[in-house]
C-alpha cells in the first residue's frame, strides 16, 4: 500500500493553493494587459484616422495652391500681353508725327498710350508678385503635405505594431494560462490520489489515524477546555511523537534544516566519540525545540492567533521571550482552581515550555519564575514541562510548583519525558531506533 504522510498531503494542498493563486493572479494580470493593449489599438486607430484626415486636407490644400499658381501665371501672361499691346500702340503713336506748312515737325500726342503702358506695367508687376506669393504658398502646402504623409505612415506603422502587440499579448496569455491550468489540474489529481492513499493508510493503521485526529483537532466551541483536555493534547505517545516529527520534517523548514544538519554531522563523525558528541547536541538543542513545537501544535487551535515571538523588556534592561502566547481564544480555558487560572473567549494564555530531566527542571526554578514576568499581559499563564517533574522528591516538586504558582504561571507536567523526546529525535535523525548515548538535559 502506498504511504503518503499528512505533511506531504498538506504540502500538496499548499502547492495547489499557490498554483490557484498564481493562476488567478496571472489571469487578472492578463486581462489587465489585454485591456491595455486593446486600448493602445483604439488609440493608434484614432491617430491613424486623424492622420489620414489631415493628409487628405493637406493634399487638397496643395491642389488648391497649385490651381492658384496656375491662375496667377495666366494672369501674368495676360498682363504681359496687355503690356506688349500698349507698347505697340505707343510706338505707333510716336511714329505718327507730322510737319506743319512751314516745315516744322509736330510730335504726336501719345499721352493716352503712355498712360496705357504705365497701367500695363503696374499690372505686370502686380501679377509677378502674385505668382511669387502663390509659388511660396504652393511650396509650403507641398511641405505640409509631405509632413502629413510621413505622419500618416508613422501612425499606420504604430497601428500595425499595436495590433501585433495585442495579438502577442493575447497569445502569450492564452499559452501561459493554459500551461498553469494544466499544472493545476495535474496537481489536483495528484492531491486526490495522495488523499486517497493517506485515507487508506489511516484506515489500516490506528496509531496513524489517532495521530491524524490529534493533528487536526479543533476544540468544541460549546465546552470549556479543562486540564483533562490539556493532558490529552500534550501527552503524546512515543509512536505519535515519531509521526509528529515526521510531519515537522515535511512542514517545518527550520526543523528540516536541523535534521539535515545533524545527519551531516553524523555522516562526518569519526568514531563513536564524535558520534556521541552529535547525540549530545541533539539532546541539548533539538529536544527542547521539539517540546515547544508539541505544545504549539497541541494548544494553538484554542485561539485564532499564536505568537511565538513575543518579547518583554523590563525597566532594568533585562528581557524575556515567551515561548507561546495564544490570543483571541475560541473557547474558555480553565487551567485549574484559583485566581488567574481561567481565560475567557477572546482572551489570551501565555505559555512557557521546559523539557528536561528532573534535576534540570529543578535547577531552572528561578529562571522560570523570571520568565513568568513576561506573562503579565495575558489573562492566564502556565508553564508546561515534561513528566520528569514526577521524578523529583515530593518536597522538591511541591517547592517548584509553589514557586511558579506564586509567580502566576502554575507548572503542569504533561509533556512526554525527556528520554522519550530524546529518543524520538535521535530516531528521526538516524532513521532507526538505536540509542547509544547517555542522558543529558536541555
Amino acid at each position: 500500500m502506498a504511504y503518503v504522510s499528512v505533511g506531504q498531503v498538506e504540502n500538496l494542498e499548499e502547492t495547489i493553493v499557490g498554483l490557484q493563486s498564481a493562476y488567478d493572479s496571472m489571469e487578472s494580470v492578463c486581462h489587465a494587459q489585454i485591456a491595455i493593449a486593446e486600448a493602445k489599438v483604439i488609440e493608434a486607430q484614432q491617430e491613424a484616422d486623424n492622420s489620414t484626415q489631415l493628409l487628405d486636407a493637406a493634399i487638397e490644400a496643395e491642389m488648391e495652391a497649385g490651381q492658384k499658381l496656375e491662375q496667377a501665371n495666366d494672369q501674368l501672361a495676360s498682363a504681359n500681353e496687355q503690356l506688349s499691346s500698349a507698347y505697340s500702340s505707343l510706338s505707333a503713336c510716336a511714329s505718327s508725327g507730322g510737319y506743319d506748312k512751314d516745315g516744322n515737325y509736330e510730335p504726336p500726342n501719345c499721352s493716352s498710350e503712355e498712360a496705357d503702358v504705365a497701367t500695363a506695367e503696374s499690372a505686370v508687376a502686380e501679377a509677378e508678385f502674385t505668382v511669387a506669393a502663390t509659388e511660396e504658398a504652393l511650396e509650403a502646402a507641398k511641405a505640409h503635405r509631405m509632413q502629413m504623409q510621413q505622419r500618416s505612415e508613422m501612425a499606420q506603422r504604430c497601428l500595425d505594431m499595436a495590433n501585433q502587440l495585442a495579438e502577442t499579448v493575447q497569445t502569450e496569455c492564452v499559452t501561459r494560462l493554459t500551461s498553469v491550468a494544466a499544472h493545476l489540474e495535474t496537481g489536483k489529481i495528484r492531491l486526490e490520489s495522495a488523499k486517497a492513499a493517506l485515507n487508506a493508510y489511516l484506515e489500516t493503521h490506528p496509531p496513524a489515524a489517532e495521530f491524524y485526529s490529534w493533528l487536526k483537532w479543533r476544540p468544541d466551541l460549546n465546552k470549556p477546555i479543562t486540564p483533562r483536555e490539556l493532558h490529552s493534547r500534550l501527552n503524546l505517545s512515543v509512536e505519535q511523537q515519531r509521526y509528529y516529527f515526521e510531519y515537522l520534517a515535511d512542514r517545518d523548514p527550520v526543523f528540516r534544516a536541523k535534521i539535515a544538519d545533524y545527519r551531516s554531522q553524523l555522516e562526518a563523525a569519526n568514531g563513536p566519540a564524535e558520534r556521541h558528541a552529535v547525540q549530545l547536541k541533539i539532546r541539548r538543542n533539538l529536544s527542547g525545540y521539539c517540546g515547544e513545537k508539541i505544545v504549539e501544535q497541541a494548544l494553538s487551535p484554542l485561539g485564532n492567533k499564536a505568537d511565538t515571538q513575543a518579547r518583554t523588556t523590563f525597566k532594568d534592561g533585562r528581557f524575556t521571550k515567551t515561548d507561546l502566547i495564544i490570543e483571541d481564544l475560541k473557547v474558555p480555558v480553565i487551567l485549574g482552581r484559583g485566581e488567574g487560572m481561567r481565560a475567557p473567549v477572546g482572551g489570551s494564555i501565555a505559555i512557557e515550555v521546559k523539557c528536561g530531566r528532573a534535576s534540570y527542571l529543578y535547577s531552572q526554578k528561578d529562571h522560570m519564575v523570571f520568565q513568568s514576568r513576561g506573562h503579565q499581559e495575558a489573562n492566564a499563564s502556565i508553564t508546561v514541562c515534561s513528566r520528569d517533574i514526577k521524578d523529583l522528591t515530593p518536597e522538591q516538586e511541591e517547592e517548584l510548583r509553589e514557586s511558579l504558582r506564586s509567580a502566576g504561571s502554575p507548572l503542569i507536567g504533561m509533556l512526554p519525558t525527556k528520554d522519550e523526546i530524546d529518543k524520538a529525535c535521535w530516531d528521526m535523525v538516524t532513521g532507526s531506533d538505536e540509542n547509544n548515548g547517555g542522558a543529558h538535559e536541555n
